[in-house]
């Protein structure tokens, strides 16, 4: 009897050992919090589930966090060459911050003269360092090589992005990769490896203030200079080849197609083609909706054509285009002369046609 009795007190304790034992396995491990921004992972498991329309999954939409935050976005102009802000409220899922920013820079813009990232890339990752106050951001792939961005343009949409993301995220430096590669734009090298953030010229956008600072700037007496990275294209008769160089140049006022005609009509060696003061620029227009530039010229460029053959002509008309529609980010110049569509001695333009840009006789200018 007392050996029976023993038998089953034995199984009991070992049965309760049992139970504790399962219960430990299957209760979760606690992992260090890791410090990444973007929370949005997917998982190779779910793409083996079996989908059961009779039973949908209840937790999905209970495990996936929608919070609204009000956020500041950075836009940058490229018909005014100035750093815009626009203050919203948006949708942040699983906190991923910066994936909600990006998208929001994708797909809203409140102006058509912002300039808008391409949606043909993502965030696969980003890292925030709270001690070097350092965001670090991987794209899919390079956005340059899917957008057509001029020198301006291409500096102007990296202020938007580093803006918006170092504003809302509180930090002041930002490393952009695409896939394993540092992006660093237009400054060459970065010795430290990130960008340094600065949005102090920033000003805040409303429609109507937009609308009234055109009939504003002509009243002002205060003017604006900026320098801004920039491509210049010479033609050489000699060689017949079209050289471009990169180089910082000084804008006032925005008045980008000036700066860029005053380094045209001063080329850096004699041998390159020269426009001298008879190229004088009356008015621009762009219009970003139709990727055009309208650049309207003094009657003063037909000085030229008594001095150049068909191929000069066509050569000069060429450079202007070249220099206008890459540092705007377009490709399509159209030139007017005193309001008018082009005729010159050797070509006639339609209205609204634009020059031909189509040229592969092009080299880095080495000086």
């Amino acid at each position: 009897m007392k050996k029976r009795l023993f038998l089953l007190i034995f199984s009991l304790v070992f049965s309760l050992i049992l139970i504790g034992c399962n219960k430990n396995k299957n209760e979760p491990v606690s992992t260090p919090s890791q410090n990444i921004v973007d929370e949005e992972k997917e998982s190779g498991n779910d793409k083996d589930k079996p989908n059961d329309d009779k039973a949908p999954d209840s937790n999905s939409n209970e495990d996936k966090s929608i919070t609204n935050t009000k956020v500041r976005l950075f836009y940058f102009d490229s018909s005014k060459l100035q750093l815009y802000y626009v203050d919203k409220e948006i949708q942040v899922s699983d906190k991923a911050i910066v994936k909600a920013l990006t998208k929001e820079l994708q797909d809203y813009s409140p102006n058509n003269n912002f300039l808008n990232l391409t949606n043909e890339v993502e965030i696969t990752s980003a890292k925030l360092d709270e001690n070097k106050k350092l965001l670090t951001i991987v794209f899919s792939s390079s956005y340059v090589d899917k957008m057509f961005l001029g020198s301006s343009t291409e500096s102007g949409l990296l202020s938007s992005l580093i803006s918006t993301y170092a504003y809302n995220l509180d930090v002041d430096k930002v490393a952009i990769y695409f896939g394993d590669k540092l992006y660093t734009s237009l400054k060459g090298d970065l010795p430290k490896g990130y960008f340094d953030v600065d949005f102090s010229s920033a000003i805040p956008y409303s429609k109507d203030s937009y609308n009234n600072s055109n009939t504003e700037n002509n009243n002002k007496t205060d003017t604006v200079k900026k320098t801004m990275n920039s491509r210049i294209y010479y033609y050489n008769c000699t060689d017949d080849v079209f050289y471009y160089i990169n180089k910082p140049i000084e804008v006032i006022d925005g008045a980008l197609v000036t700066s860029l005609t005053n380094e045209l009509k001063n080329p850096p060696n004699q041998n390159l083609f020269s426009f001298g003061d008879d190229l004088s620029i009356r008015s621009a227009k762009l219009d970003k909706e139709n990727n055009t530039l309208t650049v309207d010229l003094s009657k003063s460029y037909y000085n030229l054509l008594s001095k150049v053959g068909s191929g000069g002509e066509s050569a000069a008309l060429k450079s202007l285009a070249l220099t206008y529609g890459y540092n705007y980010g377009i490709d399509k110049v159209i030139i007017l002369v005193n309001g008018k569509p082009y005729s010159g001695s050797h070509i006639i333009l339609e209205v609204n046609e634009c020059i031909n840009i189509n040229v592969d006789n092009i080299k880095p200018l080495n000086i």
